[in-house]
């Protein structure tokens, strides 16, 4: 069972390492609020969203590359998970569930799009050849060069 004191020094921990990774990457994603909760299976929950221009590129960096140091036993590495409406970084450490976050971004509206004209059929060819005679179709005209060469 986790403490106050095990909270509280998860909490910090947390912290100060999106804290060293921001630093690290130089970019402008933050995590300004941290909320606690409960997650479902009963443990502490820390959950903060990372706001900034570049906050997915940062999470998703975090998840992937980022040496995170994990001591306890029942720790987890880090998870990217794609859940309704965001996307999460996801850990555990010294028994509390650590989640950094974003909205998805959202599909940005677009004008409607005009369906596209209806197809005319094309113009039917002359049914009289310029000679005044009915054409003859390709096929006749194998068939014709067929007989005469027959013959």
């Amino acid at each position: 069972m986790t403490t106050a004191i095990d909270l509280t020094e998860a909490i910090s921990r947390a912290k100060a390492t999106w804290a060293a990774f921001s630093t690290e990457m130089r970019g402008d994603a933050i995590a300004p609020s941290w909320r606690t909760g409960t997650a479902a299976d009963g443990s502490p929950l820390l959950s903060a969203e990372v706001v900034g221009a570049q906050k997915v590129q940062a999470l998703h960096r975090f998840a992937s590359q980022y040496p995170l140091v994990l001591r306890g036993e029942g720790d987890q590495r880090p998870v990217y998970e794609y859940r309704p409406g965001r996307t999460v970084c996801v850990w555990r450490t010294s028994g509390v569930w650590v989640e950094l976050w974003h909205p998805d971004p959202a599909a940005t509206p677009t004008a409607p799009v005009a369906p596209p004209a209806p197809r005319t059929a094309p113009k039917p060819g002359p049914t009289v050849s310029p000679s005044g005679r009915l054409p003859l179709s390709r096929l006749a005209t194998i068939r014709r060069t067929l007989t005469n060469k027959e013959n």
